[in-house]
């Protein structure tokens, strides 16, 4: 007991100006202690040792056994399928070979000259056989481009526009992507799909290999010569043969069991950037290491230390029981959550309800917590906002119902989970080597977990709580509309804004905001002649537009109207 309370002394006289100085509302002794080892463990989590945690990589590693040893260190047991560990494959390389290749007519034409693969490309395969032209490859009620064409055992031409144009306003947009069109033309018989264009200004698919995209079953290239159809062709050959290489992704598993019927997961994402290789980087030298300090070597340190104050929450923390999880494989598509649900190490169906953690050490200075996902149970939105007059260091919490968004807790809403996501907003470091420890609001991040620990008390005594299903919100956490939009602006919104029009939170260089002038703060209250109340007005009118138009948008700057051309 004294050297719990001489402990307590010194962590008050050395936190004593970070916390009632510099942010305005005094720690006490459990949060002082949460704040120093915060610290600690982002500072090794975010260092250059870790060369920015990419799935597959000797940081991300590191970075694994590093949370493994302070779930030990923690009390957790460990629950993943290697003790701490739950392994999973991942493909970090996915390119074609010199021995793809595509025969046309009794020509072999060149790769990456006149023809590419496309992702959702089987990686391996051969055909050979006459050709079928299937049009557009659409089948709906509207039309049938597979009405009179023999596609049994053919390689199958498709033309990647559209009837009615490729515009979100076309009555095929359903049909505008290329995995629902080989799919159909696998349903018809064919062994071999090409794609090619029949004007330029329809845009060239990717070349790049998707690295998570499950690859079909037959070979599908895409034939870099625009021409009007296909009826002057008549043998294709196709041998596909793209070389893959596979690392392991780790999440860590840890456990408190209480002997409860039900079980809390609390996650975070331990994964980043490392130095670019996936491709999400948004810095101009994607090079350089991506430290990720918010994003999430926030929500993982925030992992120990909700297991920390949980095992000394001796009064009110045993009617569930806490599985804490670190995923990997999030910067790649959620991997590592998806995994956990479709492989779990306890009964799902025993799950209450979810709390992930994804860049929560950026509260600004409206003290503003984003909490994602309130509408997946009728619960949440009470509870939270009962808290709203008694809540420390929090400002304000702007709220959102979707369940679905571009984090971990989104694997586990599909599966009928209540799902919340604590979120402190985007910033202009996110996906940047400039994503670092100097930049962090330490106590605010304190202030976040005491408010999820104050909301897992609230629901101690709820029993198993009901789940809802919820609408599709458009954004993602990077503000990148999750709608399919053919332009643009290349800015991230301020989730947290309530006020009217949509305020900008960071402006990506290069982009066709950055290149009109729009900055961050830039409140966006008129786009191509429309008004803009709001996110949802934002993105209605970004969908109607499209590559070279040329707009006026109307920014609020300091409370004055500052009138700028946007060039898509």
């Amino acid at each position: 007991m004294k050297i719990y309370r001489y402990t307590c002394v010194m962590l008050t006289l050395l936190f004593a100006l970070v916390s009632s100085y510099s942010y305005g509302q005094k720690l006490d002794c459990k949060q002082k202690k949460t704040l120093k080892n915060l610290k600690r463990d982002i500072a090794y989590l975010a260092s250059d040792e870790l060369m920015g945690r990419a799935t597959g990589t000797d940081g991300e590693k590191k970075s694994a056994e590093f949370i493994a040893k302070s779930f030990q260190s923690n009390g957790l047991t460990p629950k993943g399928e290697q003790g701490y560990f739950q392994k999973f494959s991942i493909t970090t390389l996915r390119i074609a070979d010199k021995k793809t290749i595509f025969n046309l007519n009794g020509k072999d034409l060149t790769l990456y000259g006149e023809f590419y693969p496309l992702s959702y490309s089987s990686n391996t395969g051969s055909v050979g056989s006459a050709v079928a032209d299937a049009g557009y490859g659409i089948v709906n009620k509207i039309r049938d481009d597979y009405k009179g064409v023999d596609a049994k055992d053919k390689v199958v031409f498709i033309n990647l526009g559209s009837p009615d144009g490729i515009h979100p306003h076309s009555k095929f947009l359903a049909w505008h992507g290329i995995s629902i069109r080989v799919d159909e033309a696998i349903k018809h018989g064919a062994k071999g799909v090409v794609f090619y264009r029949s004007s330029e200004t329809v845009e060239r698919p990717s070349g790049e290999l998707s690295l998570t995209m499950k690859p079909s079953p037959i070979p599908v290239v895409y034939l870099d010569h625009v021409r009007e159809n296909a009826s002057n062709l008549a043998f294709a050959s196709i041998t596909m043969q793209i070389m893959v290489d596979q690392d392991m992704g780790y999440n860590v598993i840890g456990y408190k069991d209480n002997g409860a019927k039900t079980t809390v997961v609390i996650g975070a994402h331990h994964d980043h950037l490392g130095q670019g290789q996936h491709g999400n980087s948004l810095a101009e030298n994607p090079n350089e290491i991506h430290n990720g300090a918010d994003d999430n070597a926030s929500g993982t340190a925030a992992l120990s230390a909700l297991a920390k104050r949980l095992k000394k929450a001796k009064k009110w923390n045993k009617q569930n029981n806490y599985l804490f999880i670190a995923f990997s494989g999030e910067e790649m598509g959620l991997l590592g959550s998806k995994y956990f649900v479709n492989n779990p190490t306890i009964d799902l169906s025993s799950v209450n309800y979810m709390l992930n953690m994804d860049m929560i050490g950026m509260l600004n200075a409206d003290k503003v917590l984003i909490i994602n996902g309130v509408g997946t149970s009728p619960v949440f939105y009470k509870s939270i906002t009962s808290m709203n007059e008694t809540m420390e260091g929090i400002g304000s919490v702007a709220l959102s119902t979707s369940g679905i968004g571009p984090s971990d807790h989104t694997s586990f809403y599909f599966k009928g989970i209540p799902s919340l996501h604590y979120f402190t907003g985007a910033h202009d470091h996110y996906h940047k080597p400039s994503d670092d420890v100097d930049n962090l609001n330490y106590v605010g991040e304190v202030f976040v977990i005491q408010h999820m620990l104050d909301l897992m008390s609230a629901l101690n005594s709820q029993g198993k709580i009901e789940f809802t299903k919820t609408k599709d919100n458009t954004q993602g956490k990077n503000g990148k509309s999750r709608m399919k939009l053919e332009v643009t602006l290349g800015v991230v919104p301020n989730y947290g804004f309530d006020g009217e029009g949509m305020q900008i939170d960071a402006v990506r260089d290069g982009k066709p905001g950055a290149n009109a002038g729009i900055i961050a703060k830039d409140i966006v209250i008129s786009l191509a002649g429309q008004s803009i109340g709001s996110m949802g007005d934002y993105m209605k009118v970004l969908g109607g537009l499209k590559k070279g138009d040329n707009v006026e948008v109307i920014v609020l700057r300091g409370g004055k109207p500052v009138t700028l051309k946007v060039q898509f």
